[in-house]
């Protein structure tokens, strides 16, 4: 669709003609209907559908006029406007949109907004968001503790291994099945033990991962415990204990 007959969709009566010129102006980064966007967002009189797709498009389109209405959209009475709002932010990659993005984490009653704002958080990153991200880790809610566990391993750092290590004791098996593929792909050899100990979770997909993440450290003390694994009750994990039993030996191989 040409610019022009985009621009004259977004004026149109017909609401998913409205809809699909504001989705394509997003998707192919034509920023000429950018203020005509921005208006659909801030008009509380169309149906929320529509002015959260003006949200996601304006994330895509970023720049700094769409940061002032995609905040103000966070405290939209619609949840569907201000989670579309929060998503957009984190496709704008904004480093000014996170003090805003704290303060829905902050606010008690917009708790299911929490998980996709770790999230979002995550994606713009920053070391200035690690305090909150941990503090995510302490939620209640099992799903925000996943996203913050998922945002933690993005910064590939030393000092976020006692925390993984920590979270190979949790009630949740998804919270230690990433611990055990974050410990993996950061290659600290303070994770050998606490991986081999996770080949015996009760829980396969977490014995499987432990596997995969013990072929990635490389490390030679971990043969004994893969080959024991090689006679698991679980067809996943035997697979993974051989690939990982093969990684580790071509690397030793001279």
């Amino acid at each position: 669709m040409e610019t022009s007959a985009q621009l004259s969709s977004l004026e149109d009566e017909n609401m998913r003609i409205r809809a699909s010129a504001i989705i394509e102006m997003g998707r192919t980064g034509n920023r000429d209907g950018v203020q005509s966007i921005i208006g659909v967002l801030a008009n509380r009189e169309e149906v929320d559908w529509l002015r959260a797709c003006a949200a996601i498009a304006l994330g895509r389109l970023a720049g700094e006029e769409v940061l002032s209405p995609l905040v103000i959209a966070l405290q939209d009475d619609s949840i569907i406007v201000s989670r579309a709002a929060i998503s957009a932010l984190g496709d704008a990659r904004n480093p000014q949109a996170i003090p805003h993005l704290k303060g829905i984490l902050e606010n008690k009653d917009k708790e299911e907004l929490h998980a996709v704002t770790v999230k979002v958080l995550g994606e713009i990153g920053g070391r200035d968001i690690m305090p909150t991200i941990l503090r995510a880790l302490e939620s209640s809610n099992d799903l925000v503790r996943i996203r913050a566990a998922l945002a933690l391993g993005e910064f590939r750092t030393d000092e976020i291994i006692p925390h993984f290590l920590k979270l190979l004791q949790d009630d949740n098996e998804s919270l230690r099945a990433v611990a055990v593929s974050s410990l993996g792909l950061l290659g600290d050899g303070r994770a050998v033990e606490p991986l081999i100990k996770a080949l015996g979770d009760k829980t396969a997909t977490v014995r499987a991962i432990a596997a995969s993440s013990l072929g990635c450290l490389a490390d030679g003390r971990v043969i004994p415990s893969l080959e024991k694994a090689l006679g698991d009750s679980s067809e996943v994990v035997r697979k993974q204990a051989a690939a990982a039993l093969l990684k580790i030996r071509r690397k030793e191989a001279p």
